[in-house]
């Protein structure tokens, strides 16, 4: 889990920046590759669920797309450093991205997530931008935390023994 707080909060910094600036320089082409990109999402989604469950070719298609959907964001503020780094931090967000999509809804709803965050990219839109990303980085946090306990529950706070409640209640009395 430390991997993924790590990544979510590098991402916070990072994405929140770099989805305005691609609101400010977003050109037809960028918005073409990023819809590209969310009709392949959707064609994964379409996939009988019986037929996905677990199926590592559904879980790859879905995370190849989120990943390079971050990538058009990045490709967009023209920056290249900012393409070096998403690039750089692709292998532990396909990991996290992969285990969080087998949650069930994650899926459709970081689909959702990157629909707004295009449109307000397409509107050219950096405030409503950002805050669509933040949004979608808010979602990826809880869903790791969720992850983190189903993979690592917490033990269950200590409770007294019967002995010890009986002579409580003896104490009390």
């Amino acid at each position: 889990m430390q991997q993924a707080e790590s990544l979510i909060e590098f991402r916070k910094v990072l994405e929140l920046g770099l989805v305005s600036l691609a609101a400010e320089k977003a050109t037809d082409s960028d918005w073409e590759t990023m819809r590209e990109i969310l009709a392949e999402q959707e064609d994964a989604l379409r996939m009988d669920r019986s037929t996905r469950q677990g199926s590592a070719h559904f879980y790859q298609r879905i995370g190849d797309a989120n990943i390079r959907f971050h990538k058009a964001v990045a490709a967009a503020t023209r920056n290249p450093l900012a393409i070096m780094v998403l690039e750089a931090i692709s292998a532990p967000l396909r990991e996290v991205s992969r285990r969080t999509n087998e949650m069930p809804g994650v899926p459709e709803a970081g689909l959702r997530q990157h629909w707004a965050i295009y449109r307000a990219i397409r509107e050219g839109n950096p405030e409503k931008a950002r805050r669509a990303m933040q949004m979608h980085l808010a979602a990826a946090e809880r869903n790791a935390h969720i992850l983190e306990e189903e993979e690592h529950p917490r033990p269950l706070p200590h409770t007294a023994s019967s002995a010890n409640r009986k002579h409580v209640a003896t104490v009390q009395r």
